[in-house]
C-alpha cells in the first residue's frame, strides 16, 4: 500500500470522528507514520496542517447543522467548542457571518477529500516556463551523524533558531565545514491558532555535552536512505519554491513505489549549501 492510501485512511478516520478529540499522535498512529513524517505528508497533500484541516471540516459540518435548524449552542458543543461565543468567533472567521445569520443560507457540505498525487504545476510561478529551479530526483544516503540541535516555536522560527545555533558555532571557533540541516516540527493547536510554527536546526559536531548552550541538545542520528531533490535559489520565492520542491519529491517517491521509512523516527531534512552559482537547498525524503 502506498503512502497516499495510508493518508486517505487518516482522512476517512477524521471525517468519522469530527465530534471527538483528534490528535496528531492518533492520526500518525492510524497512518503508520511517525509524528514528523505524518505532519509533512499531510501538509503536502492537503495544503493545510492537520489541526487547520480538522477545524475547517468541523466548521463545514457545523454550518450544515445550523442551516438544518439545530441550536447554535448544541452545535458548538457537538464540535468541541467550550462556549457559544468561541464557536461564533470561529464561525465568523471561516464564513464571514454569525451562525444566527446563516440559517437561511444555501449551503452544500464540501465533499471529503479523496487523495491522489500532490498537485504539481508544470509552469513556473507567474511565468509559463518550466520549473528549472527544481532538479531531477536522485537516491542518496546520509550516514550516522552526531549533531548539536535546537528548536524554536515562533512566527519566524527558522531565522531565530539558525541565529542561535550559529552563534554557538562561532563562539566555539569550529564547525565552519560541518553539515547543517533543518526541518519543520509540528506545534500545538493553540500555538498554530496564534500564528506560530516550529523549526529544528542541526549542525554536525563532536563537541561534548558540557559545551552546549542552554536550550541545545546532542542527538545521535542513525543513517538512512533518502530520495533527494535540489532547489536552486530557494529564497528567491521561498513560500513557493520550497513547498513545490517537497510536493514534487513526495509525488516522485509515491509514483515509484518507494515506501516511506516509518519503522522509527525519521526526518525530512533541508540542507542549505553555497555553490559557485549561488545558494541551493537539498531536500531529503526518508525512504526504505
Amino acid at each position: 500500500m502506498g503512502y497516499v492510501e495510508l493518508l486517505q485512511r487518516t482522512v476517512d478516520y477524521i471525517e468519522e470522528h469530527l465530534n471527538e478529540p483528534i490528535t496528531l499522535e492518533d492520526c500518525a498512529r492510524i497512518s503508520g507514520f511517525s509524528r514528523f513524517h505524518f505532519h509533512r505528508l499531510f501538509g503536502i497533500h492537503l495544503n493545510l496542517s492537520l489541526m487547520e484541516y480538522v477545524r475547517k471540516r468541523r466548521l463545514a459540518h457545523a454550518m450544515l447543522d445550523i442551516v438544518e435548524g439545530k441550536r447554535v449552542l448544541d452545535v458548538a458543543l457537538e464540535y468541541g467548542y467550550s462556549s457559544e461565543r468561541s464557536f461564533s468567533r470561529a464561525f465568523m472567521q471561516e464564513f464571514g457571518q454569525l451562525p444566527s445569520c446563516a440559517r437561511q443560507a444555501r449551503y452544500s457540505l464540501p465533499p471529503k477529500p479523496m487523495l491522489g498525487e500532490p498537485v504539481f504545476p508544470g509552469a513556473g510561478h507567474g511565468g509559463g516556463s518550466m520549473l528549472d529551479y527544481l532538479s531531477e530526483v536522485s537516491i542518496t544516503a546520509l550516514g550516522d551523524m552526531r549533531v548539536a540541535s535546537a528548536f524554536r516555536v515562533s512566527a519566524e522560527p527558522e531565522d531565530e533558531v539558525v541565529r542561535f545555533v550559529e552563534h554557538w558555532v562561532k563562539a566555539r571557533g569550529t564547525g565552519k565545514e560541518a553539515r547543517r540541516f533543518g526541518f519543520d516540527v509540528p506545534v500545538s493547536e493553540e500555538q498554530q491558532e496564534n500564528g506560530l510554527r516550529g523549526y529544528e536546526y542541526w549542525v554536525e559536531t563532536d563537541a561534548p555535552l558540557s559545551s552546549l548552550d542552554e536550550g541545545m541538545a546532542v542527538k545521535e542520528i542513525e543513517g538512512c536512505k533518502y530520495a533527494s531533490l535540489r532547489i536552486t535559489d530557494p529564497f528567491a520565492d521561498p513560500f513557493v519554491r520550497i513547498p513545490l520542491g517537497w510536493r514534487q519529491l513526495a509525488g516522485w517517491v509515491n509514483s515509484r513505489g518507494y515506501q516511506a521509512s516509518c519503522d522509527q523516527e525519521r526526518y525530512w531534512l533541508e540542507e542549505v549549501l553555497e555553490c559557485g552559482d549561488g545558494t541551493v537547498m537539498e531536500l531529503y525524503f526518508p525512504i526504505e
